[in-house]
């Protein structure tokens, strides 16, 4: 028998429902009393989506210029040589272009400081907007070198029959055209043992036919046999789902592009393993004898 360990995650059980890892590889923690010192800038916007991301940049952007504005405007219109408007809203958007082109340091130079106060005003923004520039720079670099993997994982997990008996089974592909190689996979399975106060989570690894393969150029089935040893042995899907059970995948692999290790994870809660099916084939020969890989075909299931 395998023996319970803790992987980090806690053995302790409140009876919550909520799963351990989300779909997306994130795990269902939440920190509190966090200090100020303890956050990351340059993390925060690196981990940031892209949407997200260009959303704060564009954000901030606009928040500076508009504040730079209305220090002009402050120190007076009559500072800056080159407004001609007649209207005050006119004004004001000639100015808030002024303040873009400090920022940016673009300077087309039909507008221009003339006074003390406006030029020290102009000067800080335009130190700002080079360090900014550099700063967004160094954001958008951090980005794009930064490795990770993009993995798909079959919708559900199965329990097909393998080798005269059955085994779990997951289906896994890249979703980019780069290489992995020296791929290795590891499965946890998380039940809930005890009831009431006693209650705990246990968790228990899951032998692989195959823990590991050279190349990922295709999809990768990892088959767990549902043997004597196995911890799925003699529970059937009532039990599992009496027990919370949860299926924890983490899959290393090494990046051939960045020549760094990516990782991936996901989970599968008792309701998302579906019994008595086998995989489709998600690839076959084309005319011209290649391969080709099929990703909308990943969770394609027949009866077995």
């Amino acid at each position: 028998m395998q023996q319970p360990f803790d992987p980090g995650i806690t053995q302790s059980y409140d009876g919550s429902v909520r799963r351990i890892v989300n779909r997306n590889g994130s795990f269902n923690v939440r920190r509190r009393g966090r200090r100020l010192s303890d956050f990351h800038l340059f993390q925060f916007f690196v981990t940031l989506s892209w949407p997200r991301f260009f959303a704060v940049v564009i954000l901030a952007f606009v928040l500076v210029t508009l504040a730079f504005t209305g220090l002009y405007l402050a120190v007076g219109v009559s500072e800056l040589q080159g407004i001609d408007a007649a209207t005050p809203g006119e004004r004001f958007l000639e100015v808030l272009f002024f303040s873009v082109q400090t920022l940016t340091t673009v300077g087309y130079g039909s507008i221009s400081p003339r006074g003390v106060e406006v030029n020290v005003v102009a000067s800080v923004e335009a130190l700002g907007g080079v360090l900014a520039l550099a700063f967004t720079a160094g954001l958008l670099y951090g980005r794009f070198s930064r490795p990770n993997a993009r993995l798909r994982f079959s919708a559900r997990a199965i329990v097909a029959p393998y080798q005269g008996g059955t085994s779990l089974q997951i289906r896994v592909a890249n979703q980019r055209t780069n290489a992995l190689v020296d791929i290795e996979a590891t499965l946890l399975l998380m039940t809930v043992e005890g009831i009431g106060p006693s209650a705990r989570r246990v968790y228990a690894r899951m032998d692989l036919e195959r823990s590991n393969v050279y190349f990922l150029p295709l999809t990768w089935t990892i088959v767990h046999p549902i043997d004597a040893a196995s911890p799925l042995h003699g529970k059937p899907p009532e039990l599992l789902a009496a027990q919370s059970a949860e299926i924890m995948v983490l899959i290393r692999a090494f990046d051939d592009t960045f020549s760094q290790v990516v990782n991936a994870r996901t989970s599968y809660r008792f309701d998302e393993i579906s019994w008595g099916y086998r995989f489709q084939p998600a690839f076959h020969h084309d005319e011209g004898g290649h391969l080709e890989l099929d990703l909308a075909k990943m969770d394609d299931v027949t009866p077995a």
